[in-house]
């Protein structure tokens, strides 16, 4: 009975399957383990690819723009040298131009005299005559340039703004001293942002106006404001 069973064919049929389905399991699980790691492999150096190319990208810009700012301030560096040898010149603009501010004042001077001297002549009793200057002096103003890392600062109200940092989006972070209001720190401020303030009962407004992201410049103004009636 038992030489039947050992010598059945279905007995080896069924091992011969056994053996099969346990092969293909085995090879399919293994075909299948390697193509995730593939797919994970894949995917890991697309996105190292990728990070490698962004920052490719990143060199170059600081590469360019370090280029400029050094092209920018050799332009600088020329256009002080060729201004100096022009007011060197006095048939060139820039002597020209000191020349007519120097005969500008001289005539301002001139009338000046004359209407001071025909004020004590005459022997009326009006009231003494006064320039248009001295009857309504002009208000207040001063603008300047200045670099990142630097300061622009009110020679007469002592308003001050500093600038640390400017981004790629044209505004600044800093900080702003203006009399009365201490320091505040400045985040992000875009060129037209103005700040109002008083110094000595006079009213005084500061503006950035200016934010070069490009060749790190920046421009900022104080004007005396129109008294409030």
């Amino acid at each position: 009975m038992s030489n039947w069973f050992q010598e059945h064919p279905i007995f080896t049929i069924i091992g011969h399957t056994a053996l099969v389905a346990t092969t293909t399991i085995v090879f399919t699980t293994f075909v299948l383990d390697e193509n995730k790691i593939n797919f994970y492999k894949a995917q890991s150096e697309s996105a190292t690819a990728q990070i490698n190319n962004e920052k490719a990208v990143a060199e170059q810009y600081k590469a360019k723009i370090s280029v400029l700012e050094s092209d920018i301030t050799a332009l600088r560096s020329d256009n002080e040298r060729y201004l100096k040898w022009l007011g060197q010149d006095p048939k060139s603009f820039p002597s020209l131009e000191q020349e007519i501010k120097n005969l500008n004042a001289k005539l301002k001077d001139a009338a000046l005299a004359s209407i001071a001297k025909s004020s004590n002549d005459s022997k009326s009793n009006t009231s003494p005559i006064t320039s248009p200057a001295e009857a309504s002096p002009l208000p207040y103003q001063f603008s300047s340039e200045f670099l990142r890392g630097s300061s622009f600062v009110d020679p007469k109200t002592r308003a001050t703004i500093g600038v640390s940092d400017i981004s790629p989006k044209f505004t600044a972070t800093g900080v702003l001293s203006i009399p009365g209001k201490g320091n505040l720190d400045l985040s992000g401020v875009k060129p037209g942002s103005s700040w109002s303030f008083s110094e000595n009962g006079i009213n005084y407004k500061l503006t950035l106006e200016g934010v070069n992201w490009i060749n790190n410049t920046l421009k900022a103004s104080v004007v005396e404001m129109p008294a409030s009636k």
